[in-house]
Parts: C-alpha cells; structure tokens; sequence
C-alpha cells in the first residue's frame, strides 16, 4: 500500500542512480532466492496535476548485473538466457497510472530479449522532499513480479554449485530517488538526452 509524504510536486525528474537499487530475484526449486542487483540504469519520471497522466521511463543495462557469483553472472549475461550482446537493455514504458486511497500502481511494458510483455508495479512509500539547499527529490519503493519464460529467459544449465534450477518467477524491487529537474541541470538533461 502507497503511504505518500510531503507535498505533490509536478515536473520532469531524473532517476538517480548513485541513490536507487534496481533488484531482481530469482526463487530457486528449494526455498533459496538469488539475488541480481543491476548496478547501471537511468529514468525519467513526469508527475503531472493529473496523476494518471503520469508516466514512467526507464532502462537497465544488462551488462551491470551483479549476482554475487562471477561463475552465474558469466553465464546469464550469455547468449542463454539474456543474450547481452543482441539485447544489452531491459526497458520499461509505462502506459497507465492508476491510484487509489490506499495504493498506486504504474502499469507498463516491460521489454527484454526483445520480447514485451506487460508489468505491473505496486509503488510503496512515496515521499517528496528537499535537501539542504532546497532541491526536490522524490524517493518511492516499487515491487513487481515476472515469469521469466515469458521473455524467452531460459537457464540450460544449474545456477549453483548444488544442481539447483531456477524457477520461473522473478521478483522485482525497486527503491528509486529522483531530482527533479530544472534550467540549471546541465548533467542532468544531457543524462535525459537533452530533453
């Protein structure tokens, strides 16, 4: 359930990603998870007066997973499953936003391997901000969930050292911040693509 605080602010904001985690994680066939932190993404958020016609836009590298494992991060940046070279990018578009008293969701496309699919996220624990010289930020938790065959995310091989397949359910978590954006943001607009 979303608990929004501070004041709703409109306008263009940037994901920071120094001050966000992108997780993913992966439920083997026993009760153990693997977790997949991806370290380099970007995204633009834009709240309007009108929340539902929010939108959000986001890309995740998938070069910058990092499971903990050299062994398993070799192996799923691979050809099998995520094929990195042809597709080195997970992105995500929202198409609606739909709050309520008690919660907001973002519902999006979700592309990866070159397969889209829609995704829906609950976003927890909204938060509008400033900091000690009185820039916004926006802090929000999201989570969701995936079947990774869906997107053609198939491991042909064990994941550990004991044999374990993964299961077909994938996990998302997402703590992101984000600045809002002004005329003085140089580095920011040009991370945003100049817009």
């Amino acid at each position: 359930m979303a608990q929004a605080s501070g004041k709703y602010v409109t306008g263009t904001w940037i994901i920071d990603p120094q001050h966000s985690t992108v997780k993913f994680s992966i439920r083997h066939l026993i009760t153990k998870k693997v977790p997949d932190v991806f370290t380099e993404f970007d995204g633009r958020i834009v709240t309007r007066p009108d929340v539902t016609r929010s939108s959000v836009q986001a890309s995740i590298q998938v070069r910058s997973m990092n499971t903990f494992d050299t062994r398993r991060d070799d192996g799923t940046r691979s050809k099998d499953p995520f094929d990195a070279e042809n597709h080195p990018a997970i992105t995500y578009t929202s198409t609606a936003i739909t709050p309520s008293n008690d919660d907001v969701r973002i519902h999006g496309s979700l592309t990866m391997r070159g397969v889209t699919r829609p995704v829906v996220l609950e976003v927890t624990q909204i938060r509008f901000e400033r900091d000690a010289e009185g820039r916004h930020d926006v802090r929000f938790r999201a989570t969701g969930q995936v079947n990774r065959q869906d997107f053609g995310v198939r491991f042909g091989v064990p994941l550990d050292r004991q044999g374990v397949l993964a299961g077909n359910r994938v996990d998302i978590e997402l703590g992101v911040t984000a600045r809002l954006l002004d005329d003085q943001d140089d580095e920011l607009v040009t991370r945003a693509g100049g817009h």
